[in-house]
């Protein structure tokens, strides 16, 4: 599917098979999952290789960054989220010329649906770099507020652990799968940091390419955002370093806390051993029925075993109590 945008119009234009050319005015071209005959009107129209989802998937720098002719070719991982799923990366391409951006994508990526809003309602310059800057701003705002969304879950899943949130009386099973939870959710969370920071790292490589070659026919004030977005984008980088270092730390603790639970049971289950063995003891030496022992004739001698075999399992249990280790 192609759509064509055109920012001094503000209209969205609509792909007709048969037309012989771009639509008048048009500044953006986004093309959704583009089939055969799409992809030969944008070849036939604009002098352009429309690249394939092998082509963008590679991970090269030279196949990422690539001028073919008048046209800059850029590629960027970008995070979409299938339903049903965790977050996933699909690549998106974007071919840049001085009057025409042309965006390839293969999965519903929501913010280019605030993208068109935005082609509606702002003021764009209607040039390429004018687009482009347009999709870039909205790309780096939707990650910052991403950054800023998991600081929270992460600040919560902190006062989790660390703080008053767990409850007196829990027993371990219940304790576990509170830590497991806790673990899937931090888990979660470096998984989607660990996307951003590879889409952070793909404009930060992306925007001095552009400036550079693309300087003949930016104009003053699209290069001077160009720069504001590069600032934004390194204060965004050191803000996934410190959550990143942030998740590991808590992950660290939820598997520190885990240890401690599991060596308390191993510790309570010692300690019932040790306190088992001496009633065992006795209750073996006097049901070994020998004729020969004298405790067999004793009036109150099974009295006297039990209150024997009672107190050994008694002392012991008070020693340990008193050593705190119960």
């Amino acid at each position: 599917m192609l759509n064509f945008y055109s920012a001094a119009t503000k209209e969205e234009a609509a792909f007709l098979q048969k037309a012989k050319g771009i639509p008048p005015a048009v500044n953006w071209i986004d093309a959704v999952r583009p089939e055969d005959a799409e992809i030969a009107f944008l070849e036939n129209s604009l002098g352009l290789k429309v690249p394939t989802l092998a082509a963008l998937s590679e991970i090269e720098t030279s196949s990422r960054l690539r001028i073919e002719g008048a046209w800059l070719h850029i590629s960027l991982p970008m995070i979409y989220h299938p339903e049903g799923f965790m977050p996933s990366t699909t690549p998106l391409g974007f071919a840049l010329s001085k009057d025409v951006l042309v965006t390839v994508r293969f999965k519903n990526i929501k913010i280019f649906d605030v993208v068109r809003d935005d082609f509606a309602k702002r003021s764009i310059q209607p040039t390429g770099p004018g687009a482009l800057l347009a999709i870039l701003e909205v790309i780096i705002d939707h990650a910052a507020d991403v950054l800023e969304r998991r600081a929270e879950e992460l600040e919560r899943l902190s006062q989790s652990i660390f703080g008053a949130a767990k409850a007196s009386g829990h027993g371990p099973r219940q304790d576990n799968e509170r830590l497991r939870i806790i673990m899937q959710e931090i888990g979660r969370s470096g998984d989607y940091i660990s996307k951003l920071e590879e889409l952070v790292l793909g404009i930060n490589r992306m925007l001095p390419f552009v400036t550079a070659n693309a300087a003949s026919f930016l104009e003053p004030e699209t290069s001077v955002k160009f720069e504001s977005l590069q600032r934004d984008l390194a204060s965004l980088s050191d803000y996934e370093t410190h959550l990143t270092g942030k998740i590991h730390f808590l992950l660290d603790a939820t598997l520190g806390l885990t240890n401690i639970e599991q060596n308390n049971i191993f510790r309570i289950l010692t300690v019932v051993s040790v306190i088992g063995i001496p009633p065992t003891f006795f209750a073996s030496l006097w049901g070994m029925n020998f004729k020969g022992m004298p405790e067999l004739e004793w009036p109150h001698g099974y009295d006297f075993a039990l209150v024997i075999i009672a107190a050994s399992a008694i002392l012991p249990t008070i020693w340990f109590k008193w050593r705190g280790w119960w």
